[in-house]
């Protein structure tokens, strides 16, 4: 074999090994008359490697090009991947929220859409214990966290200042358009009812309006029930921030809609002790008529005002 001849696997080059007797080693009829590839002619080779029972060049066969793929083929796989792309889309947004549910109700303002319609609260029984008319709960004696927001005049006014006083605190918006016209009237007339302990009475609202947190001399919340005349009743406000940490230490829900109208929170009122203690709640009511405004029987708002002023009595004389 010289130099330039190729390796060449002789059984894959020859056929099948032929079975030799005898001493003679006889060679079968039709085989080949040579049984090494050294013994074959150039000319001989190429027709053994043209007829296939040579063994196959691979790497020959790669760099003389790969068959190309058929485009529908190509198309094909590109459509089948865009389907199944697509339909994991359509399948996450219909069951991708399996058993989760669908509104949850939190303090952090959203505007995905119109709040939830408020529950109207229901009214104490007729002749209920004045405590019962009230909802009132006792809470112990755990602080109260310290509220710190600005009055319409500018001032800052704040709740550990407070100390030596009872301070009833409250929440309702700024313009005046959920209970507060009846709440209002409450507070009113619970100042009127303490007689010689007003000065150690103070009454306080937050604003629960996120879209009118500005401060304004002469806010609805206090002109509507007129309010503003009485210097033991305050209205608060503040930044976004501020009154968000405070609706939530005070487990007030606030949600909001598309429109700055579509505003809604739960009713609660709290009586802190001159301790600075929350001691406990009562829960507002009010029945909203066709028009969306909430109204509620003179007797009812004289029967709580009372409740309030007799909860905040009791606290000036047991701290």
């Amino acid at each position: 074999m010289t130099a330039e001849d190729p390796t060449v696997d002789d059984s894959a080059a020859l056929g099948p090994p032929t079975e030799i007797s005898g001493p003679d080693r006889a060679v079968p009829t039709g085989a080949p008359t040579t049984s090494t590839v050294a013994g074959l002619t150039a000319e001989e080779r190429a027709a053994a490697f043209g007829a296939g029972s040579a063994s196959v060049d691979r790497m020959a066969a790669l760099r003389a090009g790969r068959a190309p793929v058929p485009r529908r083929i190509v198309m094909g796989i590109a459509i089948g991947f865009a389907v199944i792309g697509l339909g994991g889309v359509v399948l996450e947004h219909f069951f991708g929220n399996v058993g989760v549910a669908t509104s949850v109700t939190t303090t952090t303002i959203s505007r995905t859409g119109a709040p939830p319609t408020p529950v109207a609260p229901r009214a104490p029984q007729i002749g209920a214990p004045l405590d019962a008319f009230l909802g009132l709960r006792q809470l112990g004696t755990a602080p109260a966290s310290d509220i710190q927001l600005q009055e319409p005049s500018g001032a800052t006014w704040s709740l550990q200042a407070q100390s030596g006083k009872v301070v009833v605190l409250t929440f309702f918006s700024t313009g005046c358009n959920d209970i507060c016209q009846v709440l209002g009237l409450e507070l009113k007339d619970a100042a009127g009812l303490l007689g010689p302990k007003s000065a150690d009475v103070e009454f306080v609202v937050v604003n629960t309006d996120p879209n009118s947190t500005a401060v304004t001399a002469a806010p609805p919340a206090l002109t509507v029930g007129g309010l503003q005349s009485d210097p033991s009743i305050h209205f608060l406000t503040g930044t976004l921030r501020q009154l968000n940490a405070i609706w939530i230490a005070y487990g007030v829900t606030v949600t909001v809609g598309r429109t700055p109208t579509q505003e809604s929170h739960n009713n609660i009122l709290y009586f802190v002790d001159p301790k600075g203690r929350l001691r406990s709640s009562a829960l507002p009511f009010a029945n909203e008529n066709g028009r969306g405004t909430y109204v509620l029987s003179q007797a009812d708002i004289q029967r709580f005002a009372q409740g309030i002023a007799r909860a905040a009595t009791n606290l000036t004389a047991n701290p």
